[in-house]
């Protein structure tokens, strides 16, 4: 009996020495588990489900409303679509939606206020120990664009004029200034204002960009570097300018005085003209296009451009497009007529038309006029069943060298067989037409109006082009939650340091987005910008 007591306390005795080396042994492993290693029993969702901390600060977006449209025959790139992408693109950034106001504004007066009001109220909060928030402005300051800029959309850059009689833009300028005499940020959209030197000033659509781009895409899709002047591309240009309003002459003004006024008035005409928007985009146009005119390689259908043209010329190509594509229309009748009064008209390789609302009345004309075929005629792999396909993952989009057309003046075959063939030999045919038609030509806009995507489907227009507005978005939030919690703007490949009247100013600007057959999916429906069915698919 003393034996098997003896064994039971010796048993007890061994049970709490090992209960005693397990506790010391886990004790001594608890430092290792957080060099890497996962204990099997402690819980791991603690530290996979844990969201990102919210990042500090709020973020007042103040921009012009778009008006009421009820048309599809406008611009993509407005401000009611940009908006929710900055906000969608902070929240992503790990900003709270609670912490984003957004605040849309008719005219000048209203949204000096609405900012006034914001940043007064703002200010007010933080003297009473409400919030010690950090602030990023974001405005858009209103404009007042006339009719031929709004063909082009909302983000058309434009530098608020300085008028001091103005109370609404002297209200916008003095509440920017007491929003960064206060330590908020101020991010400027698209317009600069007088006086303010912004954090980061975004740079939208320019004049000079929209003609670039579409001068550098002709040129290439007609490879104009490949072209001779023995047998050059003919490239209409045409350039939408709203008609100058002339005031009734005074009889009065025929003394000095008054004719040295006149004179200086004209000659400030003359530099308004030449810093307009027509004038600007038609730089921008001959910048690119100027050389091979010059050289013989391109040549007007219209002989309103010549080798000695330069780009204060731009007027020699402007006209007015109304209202409607009727003007447009006429226009390019006039500009395509033979001279000797036949039915046909001359033979023309690509058009410049600026905007979606051009093309419209290019397309709708040549039409009327007989041209034939489509730029799947200049790239014959893009079809209506060939981006259907891209669209379905099952084959991909590819640009085929284009045809040139023969010297001769009469009309070519639309399949551009024999063209490819003299092209490649270096030998110039005539080629035999099919019928009386006369080839369909190049054409490029600018805008992505949804109405006009089908056409860029069935190849009757070439290419449109818009703002990367995801990209400007993604952009813009990073700058603001950057500005928020570090104080400055954060580097990114898009943000670059300019010299802006003497002062250094951080610049963020996208390239501008060429949209064709080849990257319709990509670049417009992928993107969401556009329904499938928009583009008639």
């Amino acid at each position: 009996m003393k034996k098997t007591g003896l064994a039971r306390h010796l048993s007890g005795l061994l049970a709490l020495l090992a209960s005693l080396a397990m506790v010391a042994s886990t004790g001594a492993c608890g430092p290792a588990l957080g060099k890497g290693e996962h204990s099997p029993s402690a819980p791991q969702s603690r530290a996979t489900s844990t969201a990102p901390a919210e990042v500090p600060g709020r973020v007042a977006i103040f921009t012009p409303s778009d008006g009421i449209t009820l048309s599809q025959h406008t611009p993509i790139n407005k401000w009611a679509a940009l908006v929710p992408e900055i906000k969608a693109a902070l929240i992503k950034e790990h900003l709270s939606g609670k912490r984003i106001d957004t605040y849309t504004s008719g005219n000048l007066e209203d949204q000096s206020k609405e900012l006034q009001d914001y940043v007064v109220n703002s200010l007010a909060e933080r003297k009473a120990g409400k919030t010690s928030a950090p602030t990023t402005l974001v405005v858009a300051p209103m404009t007042s664009p006339d009719s031929i800029t709004r063909q082009y959309g909302d983000y058309i850059s434009k530098s608020l004029v300085a008028d001091a009689k103005d109370k609404a833009r002297a209200r916008l300028v003095s509440s920017l200034r007491l929003a960064a005499g206060a330590g908020m940020h101020v991010v400027l959209l698209a317009n600069q204002v007088p006086g303010i030197q912004p954090d980061l000033f975004v740079q939208l659509s320019d004049a000079r960009a929209i003609g670039q781009m579409q001068a550098d895409k002709l040129a290439s899709k007609l490879e104009l570097d490949k072209v001779s002047k023995n047998n050059p591309c003919r490239i209409e240009i045409l350039l939408p300018n709203r008609t100058a309003e002339t005031s009734p002459s005074d009889a009065s003004s025929a003394d000095k005085e008054a004719e040295a006024d006149q004179a200086e008035q004209d000659r400030q005409e003359e530099r308004d003209a030449q810093s307009s928007f027509p004038a600007q985009a038609f730089a921008g146009i001959w910048q690119v296009l100027g050389p091979y005119f010059k050289d013989g390689r391109a040549v007007s259908p219209s002989g309103r451009l010549k080798a000695d043209s330069t780009e204060k010329d731009w007027q020699a190509v402007a006209f007015d497009p109304g209202k409607d594509a009727s003007a447009t229309g006429k226009e390019l009748a006039t500009r395509l007529a033979m001279d000797d009064g036949a039915k046909t008209h001359t033979e023309v390789d690509g058009i410049l038309a600026m905007n979606d609302f051009i093309v419209s009345g290019v397309v709708s004309e040549l039409g009327d006029l007989g041209y034939r075929g489509s730029s799947a005629d200049v790239n014959p792999e893009i079809s209506i069943s060939g981006i259907v396909g891209s669209m379905a993952g099952r084959q991909d989009l590819h640009r085929q060298r284009v045809p040139k057309p023969a010297q001769s003046p009469t009309p070519q075959n639309s399949a551009g067989s024999q063209a490819e063939s003299s092209q490649a030999t270096g030998k110039t045919q005539e080629s035999t037409p099919s019928d009386d038609h006369t080839a369909w030509p190049i054409i490029s806009g600018y805008g992505a109006y949804v109405d006009n995507i089908p056409q860029i489907v069935d190849g009757q227009q070439w290419m449109t082009g818009l703002e990367d507005r995801l990209g400007l978005a993604a952009d813009i939030a990073k700058a603001c939650v950057g500005l928020n919690s570090q104080g400055k703007v954060p580097a990114m490949d898009t943000i670059q340091t300019v010299n802006q009247d003497g002062k250094q100013v951080r610049r963020l600007s996208r390239p501008l987005v060429a949209v064709s057959a080849s990257n319709l999916k990509a670049a417009l429906i992928d993107t969401g910008y556009i329904k499938p069915a928009d583009a008639g698919l």
